[in-house]
């Protein structure tokens, strides 16, 4: 083939900058938002980005209407990046941006349908053909996700302004960028030249991979460059691209094993739009941004089209499960650092993660080939997420460049309060747990919401003392209704709560509880297992009918009197376990 040629100074420059010293625009405070791995916990996620869109709807549509109680500052949010289930609610907030829809637990809501209506454990267990498969692509059949991505992505609302949303979501950047990390399987080969004279290389393949999108948003803030070559452009009166993200969206929540590995094809070119920022010589010297390019012959050997590229792909949880660094350089630049200071920043990432909370130990004993797949698949997932300086670095309260929204449930009738996994209904089992029942999901859903109410309430704030240019244009009217005191200072909200939603907090259900186990589970179990026994044994059939006669024999033999038994038994104490542990049974 042909290699694409490497990027010019120009190209590197305006795709790739170094550093962002400036603001999107003068005046404008702008944030990008990091929606980290989920699984079944996506509801909590998405009830977050309901809320944040109906504040910034109602805000918008005020000022839009020349109602002198809104603030007039400007806040956008130009950067969305996504693994797994974050990378899902990224695909729908894109569907979703171009349409008017109802907030909170509505069908009309992508945010909540998408989430409580779509995937369940019984349709997971499912024994029917399982889409396109072939063989045994993964231990839960696909069918119903593949059902619940293509209608999300075909979802279409009301036109914008008709209710009460503003008639332009001009608090979104034009283009709304969302950034969906991917387990590239197949992986992108490079090759990394030694100094001195042996001539050496040193050959690699990554895998940390991602897919890029920007959605046209009429009356956004420009957000440069207007375009990318690496990425795919949607607009949401057409049809053009959704079935990229639709795919992109598969591929990002295709957790290894459990649900089956996804195929996307890009152009071949588009694999050279990465870079890095090397260290300067010296201190004093400009940093320096390179091109990562692929090793094309390689890259292209055994592709039918030369011009294409073919990837397999699993969870974007097993490499990057909280994409922090994707959007902070967008912000900032590859090279760069977005403002700390109270009376500087004019920037923040906003990471919203149900599972921020410290992870816990794995075994401390060798268990069995069984026992360690989940173990051991988690720890990937773990070892993915966000570093203990990020957390720190949301956490501190001197940092306004970075903020985190993380699951915080009720207070109790002792005074106290459930954070992280142990706040969700969807915390066990590695956040599988929340399929077990819808109620679990609307549970999640609703205190995220409710989460972030408190948030936009009390937290993504200024201190009033720092006098932030971004709060310039307000009047004291302003100050004295919106600003608010913690820790002895003053702040002012970035995001202001209308009155109407500021005086009405998300109700939020009770803690859902469940009589018994649901009764239905333990032969879906089963049936299931029986079902991938079938499929397991079909793929591994040899040649001669004679070997195929003893090694189903022995195989059935094995599956009936021992495997099956324990894989059902194993299965079903975990589900009651987690359910026990997590107070969601008697």
């Amino acid at each position: 083939m042909t290699a694409p040629p490497p990027l010019s100074s120009n190209d590197l420059a305006k795709y790739f900058p170094a550093r962002r010293d400036q603001p999107i625009k003068p005046g404008v405070f702008e944030l990008g938002l990091c929606l980290g791995g989920t699984v079944s916990a996506g509801a909590y996620t998405g009830g977050v980005l309901d809320y944040l869109v109906e504040a910034l709807d109602a805000w918008t549509a005020d000022k839009e209407r020349g109602v002198p109680e809104a603030p007039p500052h400007e806040v956008v949010i130009s950067t969305v990046a996504g693994t797994s289930g974050g990378a899902i609610n990224g695909a729908i907030l894109l569907r979703a941006a171009g349409w008017e829809f109802d907030h909170g637990p509505s069908d009309d809501n992508p945010f909540f349908s998408s989430w409580t209506s779509g995937v369940d454990l019984m349709k997971l267990l499912s024994t029917a053909p399982d889409g396109d498969a072939i063989g045994l692509a993964s231990v839960f059949n696909c069918a119903s996700i593949d059902a619940q991505a293509a209608q999300t992505i075909a979802y279409e609302g009301r036109r914008l302004g008709s209710g009460g949303s503003p008639g332009q979501r001009s608090y979104l950047t034009d283009p709304l960028r969302l950034i969906m990390m991917v387990g590239n399987v197949t992986g992108l080969p490079y090759s990394i030249p030694m100094s001195g004279a042996s001539g050496l290389s040193h050959d690699l393949v990554a895998h940390a991979d991602f897919v890029r999108f920007a959605l046209t948003v009429a009356g956004g803030v420009p957000n440069p460059p207007p375009s990318r070559p690496d990425e795919f452009p949607v607009v949401s009166a057409s049809p053009l691209n959704w079935d990229q993200l639709q795919k992109a969206s598969l591929a990002t929540s295709a957790f290894p094993l459990a649900f089956r590995s996804r195929l996307l094809s890009r152009a071949m070119a588009v694999c050279g739009y990465r870079a890095i920022a090397v260290p300067p010589e010296t201190l004093q010297d400009p940093p320096r941004v390179l091109q990562l390019i692929p090793k094309w012959d390689v890259l292209s050997a055994g592709e039918p089209n030369p011009r294409i590229a073919n990837f397999v792909n699993v969870d974007g949880g097993t490499t990057n499960n909280e994409p922090l660094d994707a959007v902070r350089t967008s912000l900032a630049g590859l090279d760069g650092r977005n403002p700390r200071k109270p009376g500087e920043a004019d920037r923040a990432v906003v990471l919203i993660d149900p599972f921020s909370d410290p992870e816990a130990l794995g075994p401390h004993v060798p268990p069995s080939l069984a026992g360690l797949a989940l173990p051991f698949i988690m720890s990937l997932v773990y070892q993915a997420r966000y570093k203990p300086a990020d957390i720190a670095l949301a956490q501190d309260e001197t940092v306004y460049s970075r903020y985190l929204i993380a699951p915080v449930g009720p207070v109790a009738s002792d005074g106290s309060r459930a954070i992280g996994a142990r706040a969700i209904a969807s915390g066990g089992l590695g956040g599988f747990l929340g399929f077990v029942d819808r109620s679990f999901l609307q549970y999640d859903y609703a205190l995220g919401r409710r989460n972030a109410y408190d948030f936009l309430k009390s937290h993504l704030a200024l201190p009033e003392a720092a006098n932030n240019p971004i709060f310039r244009s307000w009047t004291n009217d302003h100050l004295r209704d919106y600003r608010f005191t913690a820790n002895g200072n003053n702040y002012l909200p970035l995001v202001p709560l209308m009155p109407r939603l500021r005086d009405t907090p998300p109700t939020l259900p009770q803690w859902p509880l469940l009589s018994e186990f649901p009764t239905a589970l333990p032969n879906a179990i089963g049936a299931r297992l029986d079902t991938v026994y079938e499929l397991a044994k079909a793929a591994g059939q040899p040649d001669s009918w004679v070997k195929r006669a003893i090694m189903s024999s022995y195989l059935w033999l094995g599956w009936k009197f021992y495997l099956r038994g324990a894989l059902h038994d194993g299965a079903v104490n975990a589900i009651q376990s987690a359910l026990r542990q997590q107070g969601l049974m008697q």
